[in-house]
């Protein structure tokens, strides 16, 4: 299964932007591997690196979990050994492949769409370093499907080292902004922990 495309971002000087999925979680309350439940046949994992796909150059995963035989293919970063959350699969790939930027997404979230991704991605600029959606404008941003710039790398180190595992620190960092996104795409970011979830 190929999640590639050919070709680099359209704004000169901004760079390539690369697809995540993070799967390093361990689903407790789920009580299965959640980027393993399927939807239609087909894995969370995998659709949702479809999604990403359309967009990004290259899509790749983050984490220690198991990962189907149909994505081989598919490049798999491991965390950061000593960390644990979103912060070791992020930075364990700005440090993997530094220079590109990411549109990062929970293994959680299967109703993920396109519109959502131009939404994050119209924000890009020079002077944007990191896209964290507030949904509701009340302040708690969504930092598992957003867009981090290659300059982030810097923060990430900083956070690591002072023990700060969730990248909702990044708000009130220069560069980072937090938008809210028209409710048409807001079904985007509906992330599914449980059970009970799952029927909502």
């Amino acid at each position: 299964m190929s999640f590639e495309r050919n070709g680099q971002s359209d704004r000169p000087g901004i760079g390539q932007v690369w697809g995540c999925v993070l799967v390093g979680g361990k689903s407790t309350r789920m009580g299965a591997p959640k980027h393993l439940l399927e939807s239609n046949g087909v894995t969370w994992l995998e659709l949702i690196l479809s999604r990403l796909g359309e967009r990004a150059e290259k899509v790749v995963i983050s984490g220690n979990n198991i990962i189907p035989d149909s994505l081989r293919d598919v490049t798999v970063v491991h965390d950061v050994p000593g960390l644990y959350g979103p912060l070791a699969g992020i930075l364990a790939l700005f440090r993997k492949y530094p220079g590109k930027s990411l549109l990062v997404a929970a293994c959680d979230m299967p109703d993920i769409e396109v519109a959502a991704l131009d939404w994050l991605l119209d924000f890009r600029s020079h002077d944007v370093r990191a896209v964290l959606p507030d949904l509701n404008g009340d302040g708690h941003v969504e930092p598992l499907l957003a867009y981090y710039d290659h300059s982030c790398l810097d923060l990430f180190e900083k956070a690591a080292l002072s023990g700060l595992m969730r990248p909702g620190w990044l708000v009130g960092k220069p560069g980072v902004i937090t938008p809210q996104p028209p409710v048409l795409i807001r079904s985007s970011w509906r992330n599914v922990n449980s059970q009970e979830d799952l029927g909502s």
